[in-house]
């Protein structure tokens, strides 16, 4: 890492020391994450989203809400890959997230360092889960991560915004075990969102709305 300025090696080298302090050799998290809704988890394989893989989810700013649920449902140690300084974290605790849970590390704006930190992370069995704030992987650095993921058992999910209609249909992690799109439905009092599984091996498709209630995902809305 001899390229990377000192600045961004310390903070990586801390990262990398925090995820060591944590780790529990040999401890690995549930086969799935399951949502809770039974529309849903029957689309998936195991009924739930598959651990000891990578997902792509992306969307506005609902996405980074399903990405906290999920995060909430792992139980356990959880990291959070942020690209800037601006993760709310009261936010997430609303999507019951609890604070002594959750370890974020952010300004890592370049990928090199965002690939390197949610690579290692993937490597620790005592995290349940991890978030990176990615756009876009070759199939090199999508395979990688799926190796480390495997190799934990731990789930990996990339978060990326959307940025216009056109960036909707993208492959944005090649080797992503689903892929999600997660957006805000207009209304009022319960939040709503619409919530579609693009893609999922052993899966299938679908499109629901979900109501957003206090610190978890509703029953179906339509």
């Amino acid at each position: 890492m001899s390229h990377v300025p000192k600045t961004k090696r310390r903070a990586l080298e801390a990262l990398r020391e925090e995820i060591r302090r944590i780790e529990i050799p040999g401890e690995a998290g549930a086969a799935c994450l399951p949502l809770g809704i039974p529309e849903i988890d029957g689309a998936l394989p195991g009924g739930g989203l598959r651990a000891g893989c990578v997902h792509e989810i992306g969307g506005d700013e609902a996405a980074t809400g399903f990405c906290a649920v999920l995060l909430a449902r792992a139980g356990g140690p959880l990291l959070w890959l942020a690209r800037g300084n601006d993760l709310y974290l009261p936010g997430l605790v609303r999507y019951g997230i609890e604070p002594g849970r959750l370890l974020v590390a952010s300004r890592l704006r370049r990928r090199a360092d965002m690939l390197w930190a949610m690579e290692e992370a993937l490597r620790c069995r005592a995290l349940r889960g991890v978030v990176a704030e990615l756009d876009t992987l070759d199939r090199a650095a999508s395979r990688r991560l799926m190796l480390a993921a495997e190799g934990s058992g731990v789930p990996g999910l990339v978060l990326w915004p959307e940025a216009g209609a056109g960036g909707a249909g993208r492959v944005r992690v090649p080797t992503a075990d689903s892929r999600w799109r997660v957006t805000t439905v207009p209304g009022t009092g319960l939040t709503r969102w619409r919530v579609e599984v693009v893609h999922c091996r052993g899966g299938r498709p679908g499109c629901w709305v979900v109501g957003m209630a206090a610190r978890d995902l509703a029953r179906r809305a339509g």
